[in-house]
């Protein structure tokens, strides 16, 4: 009875402060892997960070970390330290790389691939910690639909979808949204359209996603913006620099620059997510 009574008080404390949070959640997704998801979700913190926004960019592919490898990055501890109580949030985050805070996640840990509420109830009780201290708090999470993915999309302020203009990658794009609608009918997409070959490109993809999610699901989609292919990404990559950085005039920076600016424009009016609906579902 007492343990029923605690878990009840914890609930309650988690739900008021979700109402009143200071950060605002944005979760980078994907219906697939290989769409330039992690590449934007970094890029994105630094021209955040560069705004003069305090930025801390959570790995949340939890079991197959990516972010360390493209900031070049070797994390002492990671979340899974955290998880398994060898390690505090403050020996974990890794400060001021190139002006972002870095909450890295583990590589080939099976259990954090797919992890139980309990889990991420744990991970709550972190941001309840570390709200004040950020603008912006941005997942990087796993592509796809799994569980996983799902709870810290169904947490975010700010549900952004990343996607190429090509079938597979529209098709599993439009999967996740319908299944994060399934969850949640009031939170709104927010579209980026990558490697397109310009904005009548990214405009015609968007237009025929928006056209189909609105007669099947009956839901607004926002276009957040687009990003022309560059292949400096592919010299960024291999060096492990953020291309923001490294070449600041390029076509892919020049994007970014603009999402980011779309990205400020947002706050906390727009959220969407019914904290109570969250809580009470647990999983």
């Amino acid at each position: 009875m007492e343990r029923v009574v605690t878990d009840q008080a914890g609930l309650l404390r988690k739900m008021a402060w979700a109402k009143n949070r200071k950060s605002i959640y944005i979760s980078v997704s994907s219906g697939k892997g290989g769409v330039g998801k992690t590449n934007f979700a970094v890029n994105l913190a630094y021209q955040l960070v560069r705004r003069g926004k305090k930025v801390l960019l959570f790995d949340a592919d939890l079991g197959l970390a990516n972010v360390d490898v493209i900031l070049n990055i070797a994390p002492m501890k990671t979340v899974k330290d955290f998880i398994l109580n060898n390690a505090k949030v403050d020996e974990i985050i890794i400060k001021n790389v190139k002006g972002i805070d870095v909450f890295p996640a583990s590589s080939g840990f099976m259990e954090l691939a797919h992890f139980e509420m309990e889990t991420f109830e744990k991970i709550l009780d972190m941001f309840v910690m570390l709200d004040k201290s950020y603008d912006y708090i941005i997942f990087d999470t796993a592509a796809g639909i799994a569980e996983n993915v799902l709870r810290f999309v169904l947490f975010s302020d700010l549900f952004i979808v990343i996607t190429l203009p090509e079938p597979t990658a529209i098709t599993d794009a439009y999967a996740l949204i319908k299944v994060v609608h399934n969850k949640n009918k009031a939170i709104t997409p927010y579209f980026v359209i990558n490697m397109v070959k310009g904005k009548d490109q990214a405009e015609t993809v968007y237009e025929n996603l928006k056209k189909v999610i609105i007669n099947f699901l009956k839901k607004d989609v926002k276009l957040l913006g687009f990003i022309r292919r560059d292949e400096k990404l592919v010299k960024a990559v291999t060096k492990q620099k953020i291309l923001s950085e490294v070449f600041p005039m390029s076509e892919y920076a020049k994007d970014l620059n603009k999402i980011a600016d779309n990205v400020l424009i947002f706050n906390d009016k727009n959220r969407s997510i019914n904290m109570e609906e969250f809580f009470v579902m647990r999983g």
